[in-house]
């Protein structure tokens, strides 16, 4: 009893901030340490050499018994409890142990910081908590069955909707309790086996990310063209492309005649048309459909007073005050890149368009739904007012 009255003495001795610290830093570095072993499992599971990819088999033995189709088979119920759930544990608590070292390095342990005894309490719940997943046959809270893979409402703690993306596309989303995984390393989305549609391919910006689209593992890339596929008095011939469709990206934009039509009225009408036909082939029916709207900070700044900016500047104010409440529609996921100028054929500018297209995958990689793709850090202010927009919906 005096032992243990001096263990929770040595405990509480720090303030309520210091343990929410010390135990997030030690819960954070034992899962980023078990993400990387977990990223490392699934290369070696592709691997050449047989001896690599058995060690790789110690891990996918949990994606047999939670499939892609986030069933379960209790044919690998054992092997699970058995193999992934003791591996899981010691990565987490040897990860715990590398966090608790690093503290103590830079003098962040003992008395009124990180106590060895409160090290020694994280490492009981890290193993109560895998023998609890355990007694659950390893269905615990983030391994939950969908039909279609809900939208994630977390932004740094993984929930069972941003797992069950992991175990859609085993490649992604490797991060397994923080984003921190994913969000360095870019692994954050899948693209793979998805039917890409894109519109203003033949601008700089859509030749750009085209480009990009072509290196990721993409079922095909189609174009709708303005005058071939649609005019603003007809959409009909869209609709059978849009059917087949998973992404859809829209970076079709005009600076002159027609403005608004081209860069609000046309762009609702195909999400519109987009939302009612699109069919979820075999396999694509466990991930959102997507919409990507490239946008532009002229979003955010007036016309400065520039005749020739004025309507096109009114343009790119007018389809983000409609388009919204896309952010909160359950049913797509949507994607808001706003960029700054790039040289194109209207004119020169600081970046390119392929800097430009790289840096908005570079976001993308990562998860963001808004996408600053900026020099002057405009965008970066316009998020703020996006912001604002979302609370009165």
């Amino acid at each position: 009893m005096t032992q243990l009255a001096s263990f929770c003495h040595d405990i509480t001795s720090s303030s309520p901030t210091i343990l929410f610290i010390s135990f997030l830093w030690l819960w954070l570095t034992g899962s980023f340490f078990f993400d990387i072993v977990h990223y490392l499992l699934h290369q070696c599971s592709k691997s050449q050499h047989r001896s690599l990819r058995l060690v790789g088999q110690l891990h996918m033995v949990h994606h047999l018994y939670f499939n892609r189709r986030l069933q379960f088979n209790n044919r690998y119920r054992w092997h699970n409890i058995c193999v992934e759930l003791p591996l899981e544990l010691g990565c987490q608590l040897f990860g715990t142990w590398l966090g608790w070292l690093v503290a103590k390095n830079f003098g962040l342990t003992g008395p009124g910081y990180l106590s060895k005894q409160f090290f020694s309490l994280v490492l009981i719940v890290e193993i109560a908590r895998e023998l609890i997943v355990a007694i659950l046959d390893g269905r615990d809270s983030n391994h939950k069955t969908y039909s279609t893979v809900p939208k994630d409402p977390n932004w740094f703690m993984v929930g069972p909707e941003y797992h069950a993306l992991h175990h859609v596309n085993p490649k992604a989303y490797i991060s397994s309790a923080f984003y921190l995984f994913d969000w360095l390393f870019g692994t954050g989305y899948t693209l793979q086996s998805r039917r890409i549609t894109l519109t203003g391919a033949s601008g700089a910006f859509g030749e750009a990310i085209k480009k990009e689209l072509q290196h990721e593992s993409v079922k095909c890339i189609q174009e709708l063209e303005f005058g071939a596929d649609w005019t603003y008095d007809s959409y009909d011939a869209t609709i059978p492309t849009l059917a087949n469709t998973d992404v859809l990206i829209l970076a079709h934009s005009s600076e002159w005649d027609d403005t608004t039509k081209t860069n609000s009225g046309s762009t609702a009408k195909l999400i519109e048309l987009f939302r009612q036909h699109r069919q979820a082939g075999p396999g694509h029916k466990m991930l959102l459909p997507e919409v990507w709207y490239v946008g532009n900070d002229a979003e955010l700044h007036p016309s400065w007073g520039i005749p020739s900016l004025q309507l096109f500047s009114h343009s790119k104010h007018v389809f983000p005050l409609s388009a919204r409440a896309l952010y909160n529609d359950s049913s797509i996921l949507y994607r808001h890149i706003v960029v700054s100028a790039f040289s194109s054929s209207t004119g020169p500018a600081v970046a390119s368009a392929k800097w430009t297209a790289r840096a908005a995958m570079w976001w993308i990689r990562r998860g963001a739904q808004y996408v600053p793709v900026t020099y002057t850090g405009l965008a970066y202010l316009y998020y703020l007012k996006l912001l604002s927009w979302l609370k009165k919906i």
